[in-house]
């Protein structure tokens, strides 16, 4: 009896055991799929900014690419130095922030790393079963769509951005609307965002080239009125230059001719006065001889 007492006291305790222990993993699992509701209404939310608002909040986005590379090469250097302790987190904190705060000032290393991410993102969301051939198109397709946003910047990264987005938008909200979730529905209303975002952001860019232009355009109309007026004002200068000569010519025209007819009197005078002399001279000249 007492052999049978201990028995079934510890089967009891076993049991008891198992009930908390099956009581905590239904806690964990509950916990679990809150998280994973939640991380899905914020994948929806941040796919849906970056397909419409891609190109606009490029500086962000760079800055977010350069802090998983940065982890990435800061894990890197921990595994390859085989640093310990404190050194770890530091390492790769330094590392992340750093890369960081180069993408988001120079912006063409900024947009290699956000095409090159998404466009890995974009691959990897296809689900390739051939794990060899997925690595192959990811990698390729990143690198391939990273040079090209180096030429074509504002294009790429609207595309990328757009699809990128879009797919994980939709793909998260066909998860939350069915249990389990269906791929394809997710790829259909990812297909239908991708092409409302793209269009919003091409629209939106348009219009601040559009607003730019009018800017330059009226910046050039000012100037060109300010050189109009400018070369009227110098017109104006002129011609009252030209106005002040011609007066000053006719001046000393009239100055001229008042000479010249001051010295045609004063010399009819001395005509005048020289005839009179011959004159006088004859009356003396015939007083004499009578």
């Amino acid at each position: 009896m007492w052999i049978g007492d201990n028995l079934l006291e510890m089967t009891n305790g076993q049991i008891d055991s198992l009930l908390s222990m099956n009581g905590q993993l239904e806690t964990f699992l509950a916990w679990t799929s809150q998280m994973v509701f939640i991380v899905r209404i914020v994948a929806v939310v941040i796919g849906l900014i970056v397909c419409f608002l891609g190109l606009k909040l490029i500086r962000v986005l760079s800055a977010i690419a350069g802090l998983a590379v940065g982890a990435g090469i800061g894990t890197a250097v921990v595994f390859g130095f085989q640093f310990s302790g404190t050194m770890i987190p530091v390492t790769i904190l330094v590392c992340a922030v750093m890369v960081a705060v180069f993408a988001a000032a120079v912006r063409k290393l900024g947009v290699f790393l956000v095409v090159f991410l998404y466009t890995a993102g974009i691959v990897m969301s296809l689900r390739i079963p051939q794990i060899i051939i997925l690595l192959a198109v990811c990698g390729g397709a990143a690198l391939l769509m990273s040079v090209l946003s180096l030429i074509w910047t504002d294009p790429i990264v609207v595309i990328i951005t757009g699809i990128s987005g879009a797919l994980s938008a939709g793909i998260s909200a066909a998860a939350l609307l069915f249990a389990g979730g269906n791929i394809w529905l997710g790829y259909g209303v990812g297909a239908v965002l991708a092409l409302i975002g793209i269009w919003t952001q091409f629209m939106v860019q348009s219009r601040k080239i559009g607003k730019k232009e009018k800017v330059y355009a009226r910046q050039m109309r000012d100037q060109v009125s300010r050189e109009s007026e400018v070369e009227k004002a110098r017109r104006i200068l002129e011609e009252e230059e030209d106005d002040d000569e011609s007066g000053s010519r006719k001046i000393r025209g009239v100055k001229k001719s008042k000479k010249s007819k001051t010295t045609q009197k004063t010399s009819a005078r001395d005509t005048g006065s020289d005839d009179m002399e011959e004159e006088d001279d004859d009356i003396t000249i015939i007083n004499e001889e009578l």
